[in-house]
């Protein structure tokens, strides 16, 4: 596991880049437990048969139970993959949740606006701080040259 960063482009400190960094790890952690606990207690796919959601809606809230901790795993072994797995993650997280304002507006004239606390300002913070990862992130090495066998 690495939480190598490097100094700010400026030469400073890398405290801020780990701090910045702990942040997205504490999020996409606190949603990989409530996504897993959520499937471990109502079972994968689960929808409300009182209050159904549309299933492609329920399809994708159930692709963040992977994608999360694919997300972390990705921030510690690979960093710059992990950054924008994260910046994916979030992307989708604002298309099911808009959508789903939608879904919610026109058929039980609700507004879905929950989401907009949590969800919605990870998705900003994130969105301000990649650059500041991604200039920080280390280097993805550089594969060998390929050597084909001699003929001889």
């Amino acid at each position: 596991m690495t939480t190598e960063t490097s100094a700010t482009s400026s030469g400073g400190s890398p405290w801020p880049n780990r701090i910045i960094l702990a942040i997205w790890f504490v999020c996409f952690s606190v949603g990989s437990l409530i996504h897993i606990l959520v499937v471990a207690k109502y079972g994968l796919f689960a929808n409300d048969p009182a209050d159904p959601l549309p299933t492609p809606f329920v399809v994708v809230n159930e692709l963040f139970t992977v994608l999360n901790p694919l997300t972390i795993a990705l921030l510690i072994f690979k960093r710059r993959a992990g950054i924008l797995s994260a910046l994916g993650v979030v992307a989708l997280v604002y298309v099911l949740n808009l959508a789903l304002m939608v879904w919610f507006w026109t058929a039980k004239q609700h507004l879905h606006v929950a989401w907009l606390y949590l969800n919605g300002t990870m998705g900003v913070f994130m969105a301000l701080t990649a650059r500041r990862l991604w200039r920080a992130a280390p280097e993805a090495k550089a594969l060998p040259p390929a050597t084909t066998p001699s003929p001889t």
